[in-house]
């Protein structure tokens, strides 16, 4: 039986995959009932801001039922072929023994679409450091 821990990582992974490629069917699985329709809704959007990566990266416990998650997307708007990366932090509560994501927002990075909220502002010769996998999928490697 999987652990609670692993049952996050599971569904970390399964709704950004289902983000990535626009799956959005198969990411309201993971948002509370009251918003699916919300993101439902932004479904048109896919369209026009092409995901071509995203990674997990590292993840915090907040005591038994919260978790806090960075990901980093790489997308594109179809009207302009730029390459943008925007860092995410997505927030996550155990509900009814299921993980779901509470909310997200850009923490830096380019603005996309997708995601609400505004970068914070860096220090003054801070990197745009990336964590590297933390925790691992069932059954999958961790890197290094």
């Amino acid at each position: 039986m999987p652990t609670s821990q692993e049952k996050l990582v599971d569904a970390l992974h399964e709704y950004n995959a289902a983000m990535r490629w626009g799956v959005v069917d198969r990411a309201v699985e993971h948002v509370p009932e009251e918003r699916r329709a919300d993101l439902l809704a932004q479904r048109d959007e896919f369209g026009e801001v092409q995901v071509t990566g995203c990674e997990v990266g590292q993840v915090t416990f907040q005591g038994k039922d919260r978790a806090l998650a960075m990901v980093r997307l790489e997308w594109y708007l179809a009207s302009a072929l730029q390459l943008r990366t925007s860092y995410v932090q997505q927030s996550w509560q155990l509900k009814g023994g299921k993980w779901q994501i509470m909310a997200q927002r850009l923490v830096r990075g380019d603005p996309c679409p997708l995601i609400t909220g505004q970068p914070e502002d860096r220090r003054p010769g801070q990197r745009e450091a990336w964590p590297r996998v933390s925790v691992a999928p069932r059954g999958a490697r961790t890197r290094n």
